[in-house]
């Protein structure tokens, strides 16, 4: 290899090693949706050594992010319509619960890829809304969090 050759090759390398470290590995995705409106995100948080993370300190940090401006997902809703929540395959392989107001609406994690629930017509959502918080894992191991703000619809 003659040393221009070399050189190229070099300065190629140290390029690709520096995309490398540039690059994160995206958490897996949930969508929430209601009606027509449907919102996307990946994992607010999530353990992709499988040892856990520490749900409370996560979901401070996106609600102080979200003090500070960033958006949290809303999905528009209509007491007494279905909301429906897709999960990404390693989320339903680990066990997923979906928590309205802090109060879980299943007594085990699912592990289905898809769950829908009927918002109950008697909740009043005010202009606030109402968060929703998906927890995925255990009862002993948190492996992942998303946050999303369920908002009112206009019927």
């Amino acid at each position: 290899m003659t040393s221009r050759r070399l050189a190229a090759v070099a300065a190629g390398a140290v390029v690709l090693a520096l995309a490398l470290v540039g690059c994160t590995k995206p958490g897996p995705g949930i969508t929430v949706f209601s009606g027509t409106s449907s919102a996307n995100r990946e994992a607010a948080c999530w353990s992709f050594d499988g040892s856990g993370i520490d749900a409370a300190a996560c979901a401070k940090d996106v609600l102080d992010s979200a003090a500070a401006g960033a958006a949290i997902a809303t999905i528009p809703v209509i007491p007494g319509t279905v909301v429906g929540i897709s999960v990404d395959p390693k989320v339903a392989d680990v066990g997923w619960t979906p928590r309205v107001a802090g109060q879980p609406l299943v007594a085990e994690p699912l592990t289905t890829t898809y769950w829908r629930f009927t918002f109950p017509e008697f909740q009043q959502l005010t202009d606030e809304g109402l968060a929703m918080e998906i927890v995925a894992g255990s009862a002993e191991v948190t492996q992942g969090v998303w946050l999303f703000q369920l908002v009112p619809a206009s019927e």
